[in-house]
Parts: structure tokens; C-alpha cells; sequence
């Protein structure tokens, strides 16, 4: 698409000079052999035009009193012809295949879209969805992209690979239902206008109330209204606060989590797993998980089902519940063993 776009540069460029040059050609022949604006520039355009498109007007200028007129307008013809042709047939490849490859692309979409289960729905791919967007293409996790931008989405495909993708607005009913909301397990909407970010979630839960809503929020004053519905708020200005404080407060622990959290390279991140009911850790205590024995795991936290709780360096003792979600620092391969060995599938 993108050779083809080139092509018809070139070839409006070229009908380009053979216009201006067959007008300009006109008006200074009759200009050097009458020594006055003989021709009105104006009709040497039309003159210049019908001879290239062979319309048979007729001659709107009288090419008969100007010497070298006639043959001046069989060099247009020659030159033209073929010239006008080319940009013709450019254009039409490049209408036909533009249509074409549109229809192709959603219907690909939406087979992609039609396999998906549980996925995540992203409301919004530019500045802090895409940064989203990366995580979630890291992380293997399923997801579909709503955004009313359809060269920032070709662009991002181009980037990360053929993923699931909706030109369209993401409060409309239309998209979400696309989008598979019905079959989805959570929504994330980072759009610039709090607005449409509260449009989002009010749809969504329309539409599907179980759905997990996370929103981005840029005045205080709609955190309140997010909650109110359900979501779960972030205030992208109130992080980076924060963020700078502590790398001018505690430069080395940031720079710690940064390597950890961004560094695609590093091997060690900080992994959740959540104890299922069928789970063979139910019951047992964190003592008898030997940790050592499937590599390097740092068992950081237990945030408790029961009211929540977050124990940080939980005893030894304590015992694994239903719903318990226990937080390592671990090595990327280590956690995989973990989640093996207790059939709790991959993070």
C-alpha cells in the first residue's frame, strides 16, 4: 500500500508539470509571436486539459494564428496521454486495493476477536494506553485495542504484530459488543478526557456488570464518580508525583524497581499468583512450599482473601487459604516452575 501511495505522488506529479507546462507552453507562444497576453492564461488551462482528456470540445484558442501551436499540442497529446493514463490507473489500484485491504483487515479482526475468551478490552492506544498495550503484548495476555485512530493502530500492528484491534469510538455500544465485552474479564480505558473515560465505564457495566473496570483519571474530582461505578482509578499526574519524590528521596530503590519492572532483559520481576480452590496449596503451609528447590523465589507477601490483608514477610507458619494471592520476587523461568509444579497455570 505504502509502494502504491508512492506511485501515485509520482504520477500526480507528473500530470502536474504536463498541465502547467502545457498552459504555460500556450500562453507564452502566442505571448513571443504576438508580443501581447494574446491568450488568456485561464483558456490555456482549458486548452491544455481538453487536449489530454480528448474530450472534442474543439480548439477554444485559435492554435491556427500562432505558429508551433499545433505541433506544441500534438507533444501534450503524446506526452500527456500516456501520463494521464498512468495516474488514472494509479489512482484506482490505489482506491480499489485501500477499500479492499480495509474490508480484509476487519474481517481478519474480528476472526481474531471471535477466539478470544476472558481477554482484556484496551480503551484508548495512545501515550499511556500504549504503554499499556506494551505490557499486556509482553505478557502474553490476551486483548483487543479500541481507538478511533486507525494510523496509530496500523502503526502499533506494525510494531507488536497482527493483535486484535477496532477503528471506532470506545464508548459506543457497537465497539464494545465488537470487542467481545460480553466474554471479556476486564476493561482498561486511558483516555485524555475523564468524560469519555466515565462513558466507558458506565457502558461497560451495562453491558457486563462482572467485568474488572481500571481507568485512567486526570481531575481529582472524578476519581470519586469512577469508584462509584465500580472502577478502579489511576491518576497518571498523582504516580508521577510520587515517582519523582522518591528518586530525589531514595534514588537506588528506584533505580532497582526500574531494572526489575522495565528492563526487558532483566530476569527477575515481581510475579502474583492467586491460590485457585483446586489448588494443591490450599491447606498448606508456606514452610512446605521449598521454595529453594524450584529456584530463585522471594516470597515478598500474602495479601489474605478473607479481609485483604497484606502481610508483608508472612511467618513461616502461616497457612495457604482459598483466594490468597502471594507476591515473590522471582526469577521469570522459576515462577513457570512454580505455577507447574501447582498446576496454577502461567502468569
Amino acid at each position: 500500500m505504502i509502494l502504491l501511495r508512492h506511485k501515485l505522488i509520482f504520477a500526480g506529479f507528473l500530470l502536474a508539470v504536463v498541465v502547467t507546462g502545457g498552459s504555460l507552453g500556450y500562453y507564452l507562444l502566442a505571448f513571443l509571436n504576438h508580443r501581447h497576453p494574446y491568450w488568456q492564461l485561464a483558456d490555456c488551462l482549458y486548452m491544455t486539459l481538453i487536449t489530454l482528456t480528448t474530450v472534442g470540445f474543439g480548439e477554444i484558442i485559435d492554435v491556427a494564428n500562432v505558429p508551433g501551436a499545433r505541433f506544441f499540442t500534438i507533444i501534450i497529446l503524446l506526452s500527456g496521454l500516456g501520463i494521464s493514463a498512468y495516474f488514472v490507473s494509479t489512482l484506482t489500484a490505489f482506491l480499489v486495493e485501500g477499500e479492499l485491504k480495509n474490508v480484509f483487515w476487519r474481517k481478519r479482526m474480528k476472526e481474531l476477536i471471535g477466539k478470544l475468551s476472558g481477554h482484556i478490552i484496551l480503551c484508548g492506544a495512545d501515550n499511556v494506553g500504549g504503554n499499556v498495550l506494551a505490557e499486556l503484548f509482553e505478557k502474553k495476555i490476551g486483548f483487543v485495542v479500541i481507538d478511533h485512530d486507525e494510523k496509530l493502530i496500523l502503526r502499533l500492528q506494525e510494531k507488536y504484530g497482527n493483535f486484535p484491534a477496532i477503528v471506532g469510538d470506545p464508548s459506543q455500544d457497537s465497539c464494545l459488543r465488537e470487542a467481545g465485552v460480553a466474554a471479556a474479564s476486564g476493561v482498561i480505558t486511558t483516555l485524555g478526557d475523564d468524560r469519555d473515560n466515565l462513558c466507558v465505564v458506565v457502558t461497560c457495566k451495562a453491558m457486563n456488570p462482572k467485568l474488572r473496570m481500571i481507568s485512567r483519571c486526570n481531575n481529582i474530582e472524578f476519581v470519586a464518580k469512577l469508584e462509584l461505578l465500580g472502577a478502579e482509578v489511576v491518576v497518571p499526574s498523582y504516580i508521577g508525583g510520587l515517582r519523582m519524590a522518591s528518586q530525589m528521596i531514595r534514588p537506588r530503590v528506584v533505580r532497582y524497581l526500574d531494572n526489575m519492572m522495565r528492563e526487558r532483559d532483566c530476569a527477575v520481576r515481581i510475579e502474583e499468583v492467586r491460590v485457585p480452590a483446586d489448588s494443591t496449596l490450599v491447606g498448606m503451609s508456606l514452610s512446605g512450599l521449598n521454595l529453594p528447590e524450584i529456584g530463585n523465589l522471594l516470597l515478598l507477601a500474602v495479601i489474605a482473601a478473607e479481609n485483604a490483608q497484606t502481610l508483608y514477610n508472612p511467618a513461616s507458619q502461616y497457612t495457604i487459604k482459598v483466594g490468597d494471592t502471594l507476591v515473590f520476587q522471582a526469577e521469570v523461568e522459576a515462577a513457570r516452575r512454580f505455577q507447574d509444579r501447582y498446576d496454577l497455570g502461567r502468569a
